[in-house]
């Protein structure tokens, strides 16, 4: 056999193994692509890529923080680390309420059926409970005064861990509307956090509403009945006044 042919034959060779490696890795390459997607479709897979990318983008925006914290408050620190930062924390937290949307979607239909059994033992004439919980000027503090009030809502809620929750918040018309709104909601997490640490059960079906400056009210007014927020534990999903 002439040099020639050999050469022609070990061409030939390799040709076909690099053509049978190259069909071989697309392969491998369609079946991650699908199972990627795979892993991305619907309520879970949205649930679960936001989650990840959550706890990516807070690591990343936590080291940045731990770095910048220790440099010397008369030192200049890197603008674009800052932004850096300041960009993941925004979207940690934006991923973060998207994978609790996706959560919620997924456990909406599991709360109705759970919430209708129990509604089967809970008696009609069992109405709503609501309580208004009150703050000062442009504070979302509670104060030693609202423990009562909590401890009866909290009591009200493990009595009927399965009941719908509204909690809204208000604000009086001193300052902003927009900063009212942030001062709204503050006052109402602020009360969701002290009934959870009570142990009300608030996995179920919880409404956290911002409502602000209250539709009407006259502008600049320091009204002590308008920094509130009110908690409404309705036992059978609706609030029902019984017979």
């Amino acid at each position: 056999m002439t040099r020639g042919v050999k050469l022609a034959l070990l061409g030939a060779s390799l040709f076909a193994l690099g053509a049978c490696a190259a069909s071989d890795r697309q392969a491998d390459l369609d079946s991650i692509a699908a199972n990627v997607e795979q892993t991305q479709e619907g309520d879970f897979g949205e649930f679960l890529t936001n989650l990840n990318e959550a706890g990516d983008k807070a690591r990343r925006a936590q080291e940045i923080h731990d770095e910048l914290a220790d440099v010397p408050p008369y030192l200049h620190v890197s603008q674009t680390l800052l932004d850096e930062g300041t960009q993941s924390a925004e979207q940690a937290a934006e991923h973060r309420r998207r994978a609790e949307d996706a959560l919620n979607r997924i456990l909406d239909p599991l709360r109705a059926r759970v919430a209708y059994l129990e509604s089967l033992h809970v008696p009609q004439t069992v109405g709503a409970m609501s309580k208004s919980i009150y703050f000062d000027t442009g504070s979302a503090a509670l104060g030693d005064d609202d423990q009562a009030a909590l401890d009866e809502v909290a009591g009200f809620m493990s009595q009927y861990p399965i009941a719908t929750v509204v909690i809204t918040g208000y604000a009086d018309t001193q300052g902003s509307l927009e900063a009212n709104r942030a001062l709204a909601q503050r006052r109402a997490h602020a009360v969701a956090q002290a009934l959870r640490g009570l142990g009300g059960p608030l996995a179920g079906s919880v409404a956290i509403v911002a409502m602000g400056e209250p539709e009407g009210a006259a502008d600049s007014e320091a009204s002590s009945e308008n920094r509130r927020v009110e908690v409404l534990v309705a036992p059978h999903g609706t609030y029902n006044k019984g017979p």
